[in-house]
């Protein structure tokens, strides 16, 4: 028998692919990207939620900064080298939610404000001492 005609045989004997497949199953819901997001959050150990914030530009540096002294926003910009004003501010804020920074409102005119951490920023503060002498340490090498 020619080759051709085996390959016929075994494609006429295999089953119709919409003769046996299963009906489809309906699609789950449409979610959000904001939505899938906070599902994968409440996934997430408290150390990977704490180093997503971490992990962002501009943080830890603001926390080294801010556990030196309260400093005002142009202070703060100067001190880590000119910083984009609004990405600070955003960092700021982020870090105002979550409870690390305090905002104080000197003056309302002139405008004053001043930033210091929290009891909890000089927490994590410490802890950011600590992963800077293992970096010193280990990081280095590399």
């Amino acid at each position: 028998m020619p080759e051709g005609g085996a390959i016929v045989r075994r494609l006429m004997m295999d089953p119709a692919p919409h003769a046996s497949s299963p009906a489809p199953s309906p699609r789950a819901p449409h979610r959000s990207r904001a939505e899938r997001r906070a599902a994968a959050l409440r996934g997430e150990s408290a150390a990977t939620a704490a180093l997503n914030v971490l992990g962002q530009k501009w943080v830890m540096r603001i926390v080294r900064v801010l556990g030196e002294r309260t400093q005002r926003f142009c202070e703060l910009q100067d001190a880590l080298g000119g910083a984009n004003s609004a990405t600070l501010s955003q960092r700021l804020k982020l870090l105002e939610d979550e409870g690390l920074v305090d905002r104080t409102i000197v003056s309302e005119v002139p405008p004053w404000v001043e930033y210091s951490l929290t009891t909890k920023g000089s927490d994590l503060r410490r802890a950011i001492v600590g992963i800077d002498r293992w970096a010193d340490r280990w990081a280095a090498d590399q």
